[in-house]
């Protein structure tokens, strides 16, 4: 038996009931099942591994003991690892040397040392970096701001705390986090002259693409006191491609006076100097000098914000009033728990619990709750910033939020609506309040309709239905900022041609996707000469499908059009592009041949019927390369065989995908996880139920757990049995709800919020259960 003590001595946590007073945590695990994959790995990222792999049972509200903020941080995964409570605005942790120009997005990386620990980041994300914003740094000896990184050793993260051996200066550091304040502790060696530089002009470089770099424009340091630095910088760039500046403000304190200070600005120390501004090239920054007592940490609470540094400070202070380093870990620890606490599993193994856990508190680290912290404009209303984006969030990350917290998912959306009151559009993507960069079609659509049909209360949706309608018939001046591109197109040809937008056939069946949402509010909303009208122009998605092209066997494929009507020539099914391109975005007409959500059955009907569609599905899914479970164009892709009347073919394609791609460990996912949601999608994948995004259905799938409880608003329950689970029985053969024989494979939303029983027998072969009474299509032909 393997036993890893992560030796918190945390005695505020028995105000919480998590644990008695004075206990230590210590997590007891087997051998771990991918110690012979972790073995290829760096060395260091087998030390995480090994330091975080497993946890003793659960215990009721202790589920936050089976996160791992360290799984998915390599391999392109790009999870944040630091400490956050759930939606928080700072988000504290290691950003580490650049590989090849280009910082982690996330700013760790496997291999790099450690410049210092930055205030903002984001999770999950690719291309080009944001944030990275007021870096401190822990360091002994002489002040050198140029040459301070240090390389690392002992890394250890849980819900709610980071912490790491700066090896370097033998600095021991641990963070933990309120909503936008953190706490750091600093362990220096006994008799070292103990350092803490504060560098405002840091940010996170970017290499990958030009145009996605960071500038720093403007920065400002101010030693207020001996135990007092405040500042601010100011940023433009980044991936969303900003043009104007984001400004972080900061406030911080020590409980240890420093016996001596400075700053510097473009390499130039000046000691004993109180403040300094910087611009451009000339990078500022500040230290501090302590002699601490023997044996003693030096304890520092930073607040951030976005309006002021009297904001800052008053952020501080209503969050961390004191330097309770244990109170603070034990309330977010403690706000953990009762966000994964809404959905409880039963009959998981270690390595399904962790995994699982760690999926949820994925999916709830953005966007960034920063009500009250909206720099353009006042609102009543609440402010989220870091969609990051909707084009990946839409599919998974809102339907999950909106079982387990629709508040959080109603607010997420109030934010939507006053976003486009204020700035003309709603956001595909949003970053340092900065709408773009758009990734597809208006998704925004999906998040707004989803609540809608789900009964989420407390949303303006006159306002909603006028920003999705906007998006629909008004062009952007900028369709990377926000808005549809090609629109002229749309609405005279009835499609997205090469010459009017770049990545137009992957945008254009977006659009077919996005006006069906439209219809489906303005149906709701009693405007039956609008539903008519965007439920009929969600059939252009037709308009693509080019009925004589092959390829492997199959006929009539999505394929880009000139405006002419002609077809791209050459032209094959496995093409795909990136921004500038003329096919498909993150994805190829096999994938997006398959992305009609709205209407399935007339898909099923263009391929040839159920049977001919399955076939088409299996070699999807057969062909490396065809399917691609790191984008989440093709999410909803293994669920389609349900409209076929074949779930066990959903079943086994679910398993399969999850086995492969989905692993405890440093490169536990499949790539990025995209705020959250590879992640959402793989909690779906293993409840047994998948949100047909937009709409109030949910595919029956196969469920990886003996028995889950969603807690629901109301003080509700659903309740999912899965009777007879085991490696093998992983059929659904037949089902009952609330004791009531169910023949369907989809349940409507209404069914579940109400509370109840779904029980699935569960078996090794495949029946007949599911092969009628087929999940609902909406043909735009029979309306």
């Amino acid at each position: 038996m393997n036993v890893v003590n992560f030796d918190l001595q945390l005695s505020s946590l028995a105000v919480f009931g998590m644990i008695n007073d004075n206990e230590h945590l210590s997590f007891t695990s087997p051998e771990p099942p991918h110690l012979e994959k972790a073995m290829k790995l760096p060395v260091r990222l087998v030390a995480l591994f090994l330091s975080v792999l497993f946890v003793t049972p659960l215990s009721h509200g202790q589920y936050a003991r089976s996160v791992d903020p360290l799984l998915g941080v390599a391999s392109g995964g790009n999870v944040f690892p630091g400490p956050v409570v759930p939606f928080g605005m700072i988000k504290p942790g290691p950003d580490m040397v650049a590989l090849e120009g280009h910082d982690g997005n996330a700013g760790w990386n496997a291999d790099g040392d450690i410049r210092g620990f930055s205030q903002t980041h984001v999770s999950g994300t690719g291309g080009g970096v944001k944030y990275g914003n007021i870096l401190v740094q822990p360091t002994t000896g002489d002040i050198a701001p140029a040459d301070s990184a240090s390389q690392s050793a002992d890394e250890k993260a849980s819900a709610g705390l980071y912490s790491v051996k700066l090896s370097r200066y033998n600095v021991d550091v641990e963070i933990t986090a309120a909503r936008r304040s953190a706490i750091y502790r600093f362990r220096y060696p006994q008799g070292a002259k103990a350092n803490l530089l504060f560098d405002v002009s840091h940010y996170l470089l970017s290499g990958v693409r030009t145009g996605e770099m960071q500038s720093l424009v403007d920065s400002k340091v101010q030693v207020l006191s001996p135990t007092e630095v405040a500042g601010s910088t100011s940023i433009t760039g980044g991936w969303n491609k900003q043009p104007n500046t984001y400004t972080v403000y900061f406030y911080a304190r020590t409980d240890t006076p420093a016996a001596s200070w400075g700053t510097w600005l473009g390499g130039q120390l000046q000691p004993g100097s109180k403040s300094v501004h910087g611009q451009a090239i000339n990078r500022s920054g500040a230290w501090l000098t302590f002699a601490p007592k023997a044996g003693q940490p030096v304890l520092m609470k930073i607040g951030i914000s976005f309006i002021s540094v009297e904001q800052a400070r008053r952020n501080l202070a209503a969050e961390i009033p004191g330097f309770d380093f244990a109170a603070t870990h034990a309330a977010a620890l403690a706000r953990w728990n009762r966000a994964l606490a809404k959905i409880e599993i039963k009959g998981a193994t270690a390595e399904q619990q962790q995994i699982f856990y760690t999926a949820l508190y994925h999916t709830m680290l953005m966007p960034t709750d920063r009500t009250g912290e909206n720099p353009l404009w006042k609102s009543a209303e609440p402010y989220y910033d870091d969609y990051y984006a909707i084009w990946d969030i839409f599919r998974t990350s809102g339907p999950l939020l909106t079982l387990i917290a629709p508040e959080r998912e109603t607010a997420i959306v109030q934010s939507l609506v006053d976003i486009y009151r204020h700035d003309g559009f709603l956001p595909d993507a949003r970053s340092g309040n900065y709408n773009g960069r758009t990734q597809g079609g208006s998704n925004a659509e999906f998040m707004i309709t989803d609540a809608y049909v789900k009964g989420l209360k407390g949303i303006d949706w006159a306002t909603a239905y006028a920003a999705e309608v906007h998006d629909a018939e008004v062009s952007p001046v900028d369709h990377f900022k926000e808005g549809r591109g090609g629109l002229d197109d749309w609405h005279n040809l009835g499609y997205v041609s090469i010459e009017g937008s770049d990545r137009n056939a992957s945008v254009h069946m977006e659009y077919a996707a996005n006006d069906f949402e439209i219809a489906l509010l303005a149906k709701g909303l009693g405007k039956t000469a609008d539903y008519k009208k965007y439920c009929a122009r969600s059939g252009n998605w037709k308009n693509l499908w080019d009925s004589d092209f092959t390829d492997g066997g199959f006929q009539g494929f999505i394929r880009p059009r000139h405006h002419d009507g002609s077809w791209l020539t050459p032209f094959t099914a496995m093409d795909f592009c990136t921004w500038g391109g003329n096919t498909f975005y993150e994805g190829n007409s096999w994938t997006y041949s398959t992305f009609v959500p709205q209407d399935v059955a007339s898909l099923i009907e263009k391929i040839g019927g159920p049977q001919k569609f399955v076939d088409r599905l299996d070699a999807f899914f057969a062909v490396p390369g065809r399917y691609d479970v790191g984008n989440e164009p093709g999410f909803l892709a293994p669920y389609l065989y349900n409209w076929a009347g074949r779930p066990d073919k959903t079943a086994e394609h679910v398993r399969e995908i999850i086995a492969r791609s989905y692993h405890a460990g440093p490169t536990g996912l499949p790539g990025n996880d995209d705020s959250g949601a590879m992640s959402s999608w793989y909690a779906f994948g293993q409840l047994g139920i998948f949100p047909n995004a937009g709409q109030d259905v949910y595919l029956i799938g196969s469920p990886a757990y003996s028995q889950t409880t969603l807690h629901l608003a109301g003080a509700k329950d659903f309740v999912i049995d899965a009777r007879n689970l085991s490696a093998e029985n992983i059929y659904v053969t037949a089902a009952t709800l609330d004791g009531k024989p169910l023949d369907r494979a989809w349940l409507r939303h209404k069914e579940i919020v109400a509370g109840g029983r779904l029980v699935l027998t569960m078996s090794k072969t495949p029946g007949h259960w599911g092969e009628q009474n087929l999940p609902p299509s909406t043909p735009s032909s029979k309306m």
